[in-house]
């Protein structure tokens, strides 16, 4: 970005589209406060509020904020209660550089209640579109500024054909001038694009890119723009001695903890959730077995990276589920059971169950057989043990049945259930293929 800047010789904001906090060991081992340590040495201006910003809850939130030596915004955030916009939504912001002032205005992706544990969100309504920040916009207009854009954490991509998405949308609705720029996060892959008139950019993530947006005043009145996005190459770049320094104690503490060796894999495992899913039947199995329950489930989002083959590490687990739900137990009929499978779909993993839905039936009422492996069917009028995590059970990721169940918490994370489970198996451990997926193959 120093790099950029100089070239550029021109007034420079550094912004960022959300997620900020969450991922990485470094950080999760501080609750991001060593993300928020680094951003700060970056320099950054202004970024929007992403929804793992509020994994570890408002409280965590707000304090890291107070760290932030950058604006933290989240302009379509207002409480359920009164209306109002709660203490870490800030509407907005302005910065000004070289003479040259730019609003910024923040903006949370509506889906973020259904990321999160619903007690963290219930406070708070999500809304939409223009209307969610037409208050905002007004204000940073009476400012006067040069230039107005918007940070959302929201997903969107322009094809060949179409644009879509939640930034799509949002720069849709938005009357002519108000807004010169939107930049966009929440997706992890980069992408560019115009729609009504105004440029949306998504640089990427994981600090692999940097977007550069050019903004044009000219003199006639009329604003222009040119995009562009820098590829980032470690070994291009000079170590920054302030930064080494500043993020050392963070790094010793995550090495120390990340290179714990915890087993040997024969084959590597795959996060995808349309492969031999192996990756995710492990984690339920490690679940289900913990809670010494009937059946686990496991969510596909919940898990987020590969293992390797060959040696596996602590940190290499912590990449697959780093977001420290806690395993819990729950007690239903079989017909919940069949619920709970209906609403969860084909692509959710399942430990010590079978399932077989009906394809032919309507998309979200689907008929679905259920049995466990050695052909026992599970019947609707018997009960039936469930381990899976505190975040589902607490209703998240649409399966709001769990959360009128009452569970029991077996005070064990996920990842430590999941590493608990490795260290059983012989080494180098080898994971089945899940019938399902044998089945396939051979239709």
């Amino acid at each position: 970005m120093e790099n950029l800047e100089a070239a550029c010789a021109c007034p420079t904001v550094r912004v960022d589209g959300g997620d900020q906090m969450q991922g990485t060991l470094e950080s999760n081992l501080t609750s991001g406060a060593a993300a928020v340590a680094a951003l700060n040495h970056l320099g950054l201006d202004a970024a929007a509020v992403g929804n793992h910003e509020l994994d570890w809850g408002v409280d965590t939130l707000v304090v890291r904020q107070r760290e932030a030596r950058y604006a933290w915004l989240a302009a379509n955030v207002f409480r359920v209660d009164d209306g109002k916009r709660p203490e870490w939504a800030t509407p907005f912001a302005m910065v000004e550089r070289g003479g040259v002032k730019l609003g910024v205005i923040g903006y949370a992706t509506t889906s973020t209640p259904r990321t999160l544990r619903p007690e963290v969100t219930k406070p708070y309504e999500f809304r939409s579109g223009y209307s969610a920040i037409r208050d905002a916009l007004d204000a940073v207009w009476q400012e006067r500024p040069d230039f107005v854009i918007v940070v959302a954490h929201a997903g969107g991509e322009c094809g060949v054909n179409r644009c879509a998405g939640e930034m799509v949308d949002l720069a849709s609705e938005l009357p002519p001038g108000l807004v010169h720029l939107i930049v966009g996060g929440h997706d992890h892959t980069p992408g560019e694009g115009v729609v009504n008139s105004i440029p949306i950019v998504r640089a990427g993530s994981s600090g692999r890119g940097i977007g550069v947006i050019d903004l044009y005043r000219r003199s006639n009145g009329i604003h222009a723009f040119r995009m562009s996005r820098q590829t980032i190459y470690a070994d291009d770049v000079r170590d920054n001695a302030a930064m080494t320094s500043l993020l050392a104690p963070y790094l010793r503490a995550a090495d120390a903890k990340g290179k714990e060796v915890v087993t040997t894999l024969a084959e590597p495992l795959s996060a995808s959730a349309t492969g031999d899913r192996r990756l995710g039947s492990l984690i339920a199995d490690a679940t289900r077995l913990l809670a010494r329950a009937d059946v686990g489930l496991q969510n596909p989002g919940g898990v987020r990276a590969d293992l390797p083959g060959g040696v596996v590490s602590y940190a290499d687990l912590h990449r697959v589920m780093p977001f420290g739900n806690a395993v819990v137990r729950l007690t239903l009929t079989g017909r919940q059971l069949r619920q709970l499978v209906e609403q969860a779909g084909p692509r959710y993993y399942y430990s010590n169950l079978h399932v077989e839905y009906n394809a032919e039936g309507a998309p979200c009422v689907r008929s679905v057989s259920l049995r466990f492996p050695e052909a026992t069917p599970i019947r609707d009028d018997r009960s039936y043990s469930l381990a899976t995590t505190d975040f589902l059970a607490d209703g998240a990721d649409g399966l709001t049945m769990l959360s009128t169940i009452p569970r029991d918490a077996l005070g064990v994370t996920l990842l430590d259930a999941v590493i608990g489970h490795l260290r059983t198996l012989p080494s180098p451990a080898v994971v089945p293929v899940e019938r399902r997926h044998l089945e396939e193959q051979q239709r």
